[in-house]
């Protein structure tokens, strides 16, 4: 791990033990709300690493309720396809050749379990 890395972990557990942590990965309700308050919790969890963290975190999110709207509509297949822009981001921000993002496979995980709710509806 970079000194950059160490740092910012080590300010962000510093954050969390100060009463700052993470907004509440919880606030999700409706159909499939356990798989994309897991994703939430993912990405919350997830250790951005861009001079951008915060808006990439943030883009990451807008991107998760944007699928969870298309949900409360039913709109199914609309619903997937967020769900897979936001694997497919993640994925991009840890495999460019300057990562953005440590590791992407915790959200993509929550997002394949998100995948399989959403396609049993």
């Amino acid at each position: 791990m970079n000194a950059k890395k160490i740092l910012f972990v080590g300010a962000l557990a510093s954050m969390t033990l100060l009463g700052a942590g993470t907004a509440n990965a919880s606030h999700i309700t409706g159909s499939c709300a356990a798989e994309l308050n897991g994703i939430e919790s993912a990405i919350d969890g997830a250790v951005f690493l861009s001079k951008r963290a915060e808006m990439d975190k943030t883009n990451l999110l807008a991107k998760l309720d944007a699928a969870d709207a298309k949900l409360d509509r039913e709109k199914f297949s609309d619903a997937i396809d967020k769900l897979l822009a936001i694997s497919n981001k993640a994925t991009d921000m840890a495999g460019a050749r300057k990562a953005k993002l440590d590791d992407a496979s915790g959200i993509n995980i929550a997002v394949s379990d998100a995948l399989i709710c959403v396609g049993a509806l």
